[in-house]
């Protein structure tokens, strides 16, 4: 008689690629405002100087931030399969499109912007980790 294997955690734990995915559709997001923006303004041609480009840019982070949320979410729910694992593992990255939200509002420095949302994405990235670890659609299940 055969001794039972457990599949390791690790093989079902994507958490990298699926970042990547929501990375790129985010992106997209980001493209299509930065390229559609200039022409939108040039359309609008009189209101022109009533908004300021550092608030198209910042509209562009804040569209991406959504789009990558959304994308992730929605990413995590197929591969789980369940919408709370979903959830817990997607919702630490919705500070993001608020703090892009903020800068867009408000004059805030794309730099100071970056620095701050990149020093949250590490913390956002170990709980995604931690929340699929904790919660793997095989965790506790033993295969032959």
């Amino acid at each position: 008689m055969g001794r039972r294997k457990r599949k390791s955690d690790s093989a079902y734990n994507h958490t990298p690629t699926t970042l990547l995915v929501a990375l790129s559709g985010g992106a997209c997001a980001f493209i299509t405002v930065e390229s559609t923006a200039g022409d939108a303004m040039e359309a609008w041609g009189h209101r022109r100087n009533r908004l300021p480009t550092w608030q198209i840019h910042m509209g562009s982070l804040c569209a991406w931030a959504v789009a990558f949320f959304v994308f992730l979410f929605l990413l995590e729910f197929l591969e789980t399969g369940s919408r709370s694992t979903a959830w817990r593992s997607s919702a630490p990255w919705l500070p993001l499109s608020g703090i892009a939200a903020l800068a867009t509002a408000v004059h805030i420095p794309t730099v100071l912007v970056l620095i701050v949302g990149s020093v949250y994405s590490v913390w956002a990235y170990r709980r995604t980790c931690s929340a699929r670890r904790l919660t793997g659609p095989y965790r506790g299940k033993e295969t032959e």
